[in-house]
């Protein structure tokens, strides 16, 4: 068992992939692990204010809108932080062993929170033209006096061994968010792919501030403080039903930007590919027209169009969806785009994630399963494994492959009885040791990141696996429900391993998979 009040050293902290040193950054307050720890720096030059400003954000890594296929010198990355409304000059500069390129600086205000009359600068440094598997330095500077310097590892090309780790339904402020960031930085991850919940309750901007930030770009790590995934590594992940929680009048989910004028936190504080379709199920907003139309100049490009995207690293292929409730997966223009986005792709592993789970038998979302509808898309083009969250528990099937039967539930959008019937046929023969080439897709819920866990009664319970609107299918293989954890999959051309940890750092499930 690990040691459960372990921590890493600040050498240990820069052995990742990537990290920062803070040369001027101090904490406001007295705990550098408090999740309402805030930064501020000294009064390097003039500014307008005749203060420094205040980070509510440190610096952390995004892959960028540019960043889906491999392409060698068009490599991109972006730096982005948060501060109060302060008036200052900030500058980018960085290199392969110097500092002689500039990157390009935007930036976006935003509102904190109803009621409160602060406001938030969104900053966002474009690093673009950079080569693949490579290291480079950058330093952030502010009225022309260093403030903190780092670096990172751009994307690594087909052929090299890569790792990745998933996780969902995390940014909660509870000690087990911290925990399997602790545990996922020790893993050393070449990226983290989230499968959504990035914060709860309601994907508010300030609940970044609050959940996300302190815990995933903490600056100590520690399964009590969480640990710098985010300076380190870049964070994919896609919209979830917390991501757009408000009701409407008709009860479907909603961002109100009466209620919440710092909604939608997702599409301005992710930075991600912007290669997705156009959209013709976009995320629903409502209320106050100025804090709405505000916002979408924060986001730009990014909305709603940021809703699904692709992106390529190392020998897999990576499809990213909003499966919310106003989406209809029966759609033929999206299912289009998700046929053509597959079929196009040449790497040996092809992976899926979306947020609400096609094959779940966990109490708590059963009825929510409108994505398997998409199932023999993913057949047909050769998806190894597909990631989901909502149900928090971990739960991996048996491969399957599926017919889908009566398509009514999954066109019944904002309906949360969606439930697809239809005919299985499930790999009964692969176990992840010995037989390790899967007939089907392998469908993984990862959704025990941090908030509270559901059916406990499910734990390594077989028996209670069965539904009977399934025809009690048994394609679940493992189900996991009375810890949290998170997925690690070390992936190179010809293998695949899948590991299960829990928040302590045991082993709890693996598997190995070949092609």
């Amino acid at each position: 068992m690990g040691d459960r009040t372990e921590t890493l050293s600040r050498r240990d902290l820069l052995q990742a992939a990537g990290g920062v040193t803070l040369l001027a950054l101090v904490p406001r307050l007295a705990s550098a692990t408090s999740p309402n720890t805030v930064y501020e720096v000294p009064n390097f030059g003039a500014s307008g204010s005749g203060r420094p400003p205040i980070f509510t954000a440190l610096p952390y890594l995004q892959p960028g809108a540019k960043s889906s296929q491999l392409v060698e010198h068009s490599e991109g990355i972006v730096i982005a932080w948060q501060t109060d409304d302060c008036p200052a000059q900030f500058d980018v500069t960085f290199g392969e062993r110097g500092f002689d390129r500039k990157a390009s600086i935007s930036t976006a205000k935003r509102p904190h929170g109803k009621g409160d009359s602060e406001t938030k600068i969104n900053y966002a440094a474009a690093l673009e033209g950079l080569n693949l598997n490579t290291k480079y330095r950058y330093r952030v500077s502010l009225n022309g006096e260093t403030l903190l310097e780092g670096f990172f590892t751009t994307r690594k090309p087909r052929g090299a061994k890569t790792r990745f780790v998933a996780f969902g339904d995390n940014s909660y402020g509870d000690i087990s968010d911290r925990a399997i960031a602790f545990q996922a930085f020790k893993a050393m991850p070449d990226f983290v792919m989230n499968a959504g919940d990035n914060v709860y309750e309601s994907g508010l901007d300030n609940e970044y501030a609050r959940y996300f930030f302190p815990v995933y770009n903490a600056d100590l790590a520690g399964i009590r403080s969480g640990a710098p995934l985010l300076r380190a590594v870049p964070f994919y992940t896609v919209l979830a039903n917390h991501d757009v929680a408000v009701k409407g009048p008709d009860k479907h989910p909603v961002a109100d930007f009466t209620k919440n004028p710092d909604s939608l936190g997702y599409y301005t504080n992710m930075y991600l590919p912007l290669n997705g379709p156009a959209v013709n199920q976009p995320t629903p907003t409502v209320g106050n027209p100025v804090a709405i139309d505000s916002f979408k100049v924060a986001a730009g490009d990014r909305f709603p169009k940021m809703g699904n995207y692709s992106f390529d690293y190392g020998d897999g292929h990576f499809l990213c969806l909003d499966s919310n409730v106003y989406v209809d997966p029966t759609d033929p223009q999206m299912q289009a785009w998700i046929e053509s986005d597959l079929a196009e792709s040449d790497a040996p592993w092809k992976f899926v994630t979306y947020h609400h789970p096609a094959f779940n038998v966990g109490a708590e979302h059963y009825h929510e399963q409108q994505m398997r509808v998409l199932s023999p898309i993913f057949e047909k083009h050769g998806v190894v494994m597909v990631f989901s969250g909502h149900e928090h528990i971990y739960q991996r099937n048996r491969p399957i492959r599926f017919v889908p039967g009566d398509l009514t539930g999954a066109k019944d959008i904002n309906s949360g009885h969606r439930l697809v019937p239809g005919t299985f046929t499930i790999d009964r023969n692969f176990d992840g040791d010995k037989a390790t080439k899967p007939e089907g897709v392998i469908y993984i819920t990862s959704g025990a990141g941090g908030k509270h866990l559901y059916d406990a009664d499910m734990n390594q319970n077989p028996k209670n696996w069965l539904h009977e609107e399934d025809q009690n299918a048994d394609y679940v293989a493992q189900l996991i429900s009375d810890r949290h954890s998170l997925t690690v999959i070390d992936m190179d051309a010809s293998s695949l391993k899948v590991h299960q940890v829990d928040q302590w750092g045991n082993e709890v499930d693996r598997i190995h998979v070949t092609r």
